[in-house]
């Protein structure tokens, strides 16, 4: 756990205890749907549809987060809260009055400077090794847009060590969260970490996908993570998201971003209906912005895809097993691209013990503004081999965005 984590850890001890009053306050019209696992197994996804105002958003948001713990949380600095309300409300009204409605909900003045309202964490852990593929309509045989991406990530604790009985990993409870908001566009969207402002891989209502992944830049760098005024990582894909019709939306509003890391350095991949695409991301020192614009299919993993640094051989090999693959025809079936991500996945029969695992495959439709998505539930000895065990996954299910913004 680094400095920053340590610091976090230890404000939650601070963290404003829940009252029934404040919960009654909250007053939630979210609608949540258990969509894959249970208590008792390694994950439980809930499916959470938000409509109404941004204000009844964020409202709505937070009462789904203290039924789960989450509690308002102090802010390191008075001053970084206050600038953080004012920055939200130049450059994100819509958020911003997210999180006055967040304020709401824990029952606190939305300008007391103890509190930072500009999240609802769950905990901080890093680690994910992802990959993903965005593949142009031209280059799939039922002619849509498709972002294919395996999220991988740790199956431990925030300690880094394996969950004690009673105790819930840090990826046990991701949420799909489906937001309606009466302006702006609407999504649907994987969310950890940051349930209010955080999105790992999701698509909007103008058909405009979005994938995180590691970008690898940590090693070497020697620089820790913080909170800053501006877009964390995860944020700023909730704001693509919010407010992005095309890629070439996408990259002026990520190039125009003020951007920071709480977790770890990240890079993007964005695609849209029209078939364009791009992956964004960072120098090593974080001193520019990095453009790579796709033609046809294109592949990320985790190092950085416009300067390659060393000491991500393992990212390089599953990034070249992808361009290979996806450069041998012209044409993929929805059948070969799941076969593609498939192939750099954690296997279905894997060593044992095993700190990282595929925690879900998601198949985002530009077009159709779907999702279909399936779901690492856990795992069992293999009987053929003692070494190994056998993953455990959820039947793929498919969301559809119906409500389209225009």
């Amino acid at each position: 756990m680094n400095r920053f984590q340590r610091i976090i850890a230890g404000a939650a001890l601070t963290l404003l205890a829940l009252s029934p009053a404040a919960l009654q306050a909250a007053g939630s019209k979210a609608r949540e749907t258990v969509i894959a696992g249970s208590p008792d197994q390694f994950m439980e996804v809930r499916h959470v549809v938000l409509k109404g105002s941004d204000f009844e958003i964020g409202k709505q948001m937070a009462a789904v987060a203290m039924r789960e713990g989450i509690k308002a949380r102090k802010s390191s600095s008075r001053l970084l809260s206050r600038s953080k309300r004012t920055y939200f409300a130049r450059n994100y009204p819509a958020y911003f009055d997210r999180m006055k409605g967040t304020a709401a909900a824990f029952g606190l003045p939305f300008e007391d400077d103890q509190y930072d309202f500009s999240g609802l964490w769950q905990s901080f852990m890093p680690g994910p090794a992802c990959s993903a593929v965005f593949y142009p309509g031209s280059t799939t045989e039922n002619g849509h847009s498709l972002m294919s991406r395996n999220y991988d990530f740790i199956t431990g604790t925030l300690r880094g060590t394996a969950p004690r009985p009673g105790e819930m990993a840090v990826m046990a409870r991701p949420y799909l969260i489906e937001m309606h908001p009466n302006k702006g566009y609407a999504s649907l969207a994987m969310s950890a970490f940051d349930i209010l402002g955080g999105v790992l891989d999701g698509v909007n209502s103008e058909g405009l996908t979005v994938s995180i992944l590691d970008d690898g830049t940590t090693e070497g760098v020697g620089r820790e993570p913080g909170d800053e005024v501006g877009f964390h990582e995860i944020q700023c894909v909730r704001y693509v998201l919010d407010n992005c019709k095309t890629a070439d939306e996408a990259k002026a509003a990520l190039l125009s971003l003020k951007h920071y890391y709480t977790l770890i350095p990240c890079h993007y991949i964005v695609g849209d209906r029209f078939g364009k695409s791009f992956v964004f991301e960072f120098s090593p020192i974080r001193n520019r912005c990095l453009i790579t614009d796709g033609k046809g299919p294109q592949c990320v993993t985790n190092h950085l895809v416009a300067r390659p640094v060393k000491g991500r051989e393992w990212s390089v090999a599953r990034y070249q097993k992808l361009v290979t693959a996806t450069t041998a025809k012209t044409k993929f079936s929805l059948a070969e691209i799941r076969e593609i991500n498939a192939s750099v996945a954690i296997p279905p029969v894997a060593a044992r013990p095993g700190v990282n695992r595929t925690l879900w495959y998601a198949l985002y439709d530009c077009d159709a503004r779907s999702l279909n998505i399936r779901f690492y539930l856990g795992e069992k000895p293999d009987p053929a081999d003692p070494k190994k065990v056998i993953l455990g996954y959820s039947e793929p299910k498919e969301f559809v965005l119906r409500t389209r913004n225009k």
